[in-house]
């Protein structure tokens, strides 16, 4: 039944508007790719929805994966792996919702979501439980966060909505048994600074770094590395230079890195980059986007029309991503430090490879905007699936607090 105010002034009652849809987005700050969709999602969403973004993971498991992800990676892709499996998914699933029960609820009270998205794997299945222990009817959305291959942590709750952003996830969630008619072809999202890299003039952010506008420059993602050995990178990109006999250019994003910071501000060539929220018209400047295989990182140079090449990755979760770059040619993969010095020289004496990078990178950003611009329209057609009695539910007062 709908709503009118009534006038108090004679005039004929207007018609309330409809209520805005509220969106719960999960994420988890185990990195920054978790961050980064979400806010990508939100962007995406905002205009016609209320959006809260929460990370309600316990503090331990925060801990846990910044120890291990930048000291011992190798626990990491052993944890990774041995967890790859349904049975032993399925045991830190409810590991995981007995650590994180207590903070869905007060987050569910708080923001009582006509929709749930999460972002992350180790909230799907725990959510899905909660709901259910509330005996309500919120829709989960999964929003698959790997490109080639997702852990199988992500195939646990499969009656829950899925948006898959490549076709192979979308092929392995169908296989995992999704219902077809539950399972959307989404794109990967990025965040709305990315949306339009012919906005950015590479002319004014060079003049701004003092760079030339005409020479090769590199993007060099390099906030959470070491300086010690990042230093080898930064060398064999600038001896490919050198010895090419061509000038070459380095944005150095050093983020928080205080090391690299201090290192490199002043070598010349080269240009560090601190943390900025704003970071798309600096990897706009650039020629080529160097850095981890992390997707969010990935498909921001794509969104951008940038070739990615990628120096390293989390093993385990990563290394899916590798391939994935070079079968659609979005840029290669470079481990070494000699692999590095020959992608980075042939660039500079062919610019044709880079010509057809561009190419490549282009008809792939083409066909991923065209997805990614339809997640609006598809958690709208969810939301309306909701029961009319459900979509106008008045927003309770909050006293959740996030992190808590």
């Amino acid at each position: 039944m709908d709503v009118a105010h009534v006038s108090t002034n004679g005039k004929t009652p207007t018609r309330a508007a409809p209520p805005r849809p509220r969106v719960l987005i999960l994420m988890a700050r185990t990195g920054g790719g978790h961050v980064s969709l979400a806010e990508a999602l939100r962007d995406r969403l905002h205009p016609t929805m209320d959006v809260t973004i929460a990370d309600p993971i316990a503090a331990v498991v925060r801990w846990h994966y910044r120890v291990v992800s930048r000291h011992a990676r190798w626990v990491w892709s052993l944890e990774y792996n041995l967890t790859d499996r349904p049975a032993l998914a399925m045991l830190a699933h409810r590991t995981n919702t007995l650590l994180s029960r207590s903070r869905l609820h007060r987050l569910l009270d708080a923001v009582a979501p006509h929709m749930i998205i999460s972002t992350y794997p180790f909230l799907t299945w725990e959510v899905a439980q909660i709901v259910r222990e509330r005996g309500e009817q919120t829709p989960l959305i999964l929003l698959f966060a790997d490109p080639e291959r997702v852990h199988q942590a992500w195939l646990s709750a499969r009656q829950a909505w899925a948006f898959a952003p490549t076709r192979e996830v979308q092929q392995q969630a169908a296989q995992a048994g999704f219902e077809a008619s539950r399972l959307h072809l989404s794109g990967w999202p990025v965040r709305a600074q990315f949306w339009h890299a012919a906005d950015y003039s590479r002319a004014a952010v060079c003049a701004e770094l003092g760079l030339h506008p005409e020479h090769l420059t590199i993007f060099v993602q390099g906030g959470g590395e070491g300086a010690a050995g990042f230093a080898d990178t930064l060398n064999s990109i600038q001896a490919a230079g050198r010895d090419a006999g061509q000038p070459l250019q380095i944005i150095l994003a050093a983020g928080t890195n205080t090391a690299l910071i201090e290192r490199y501000t002043g070598v010349a060539g080269l240009r560090v980059l601190q943390f900025t929220p704003e970071i798309a018209r600096y990897m706009a400047a650039a020629d080529l986007v160097m850095g981890k295989a992390g997707p969010n990182t990935l498909f921001e140079s794509v969104s951008l029309g940038k070739p990615f090449l990628a120096t390293t990755y989390i093993p385990g979760q990563e290394a899916g991503n590798l391939a994935f770059i070079e079968r659609y040619r979005l840029g290669g993969v470079a481990l070494t430090h000699a692999a590095q010095y020959q992608q980075v020289r042939a660039l500079l004496d062919s610019p044709r490879i880079l010509a057809g990078l561009q190419a490549t990178v282009a008809s792939y950003r083409r066909w991923n905007d065209l997805h990614a611009g339809r997640i609006p329209a598809l958690t709208q057609e969810i939301y309306q699936c909701l029961p009319t009695r459900l979509k106008g539910v008045a927003h309770p007062s909050s006293s959740f607090t996030d992190g808590a």
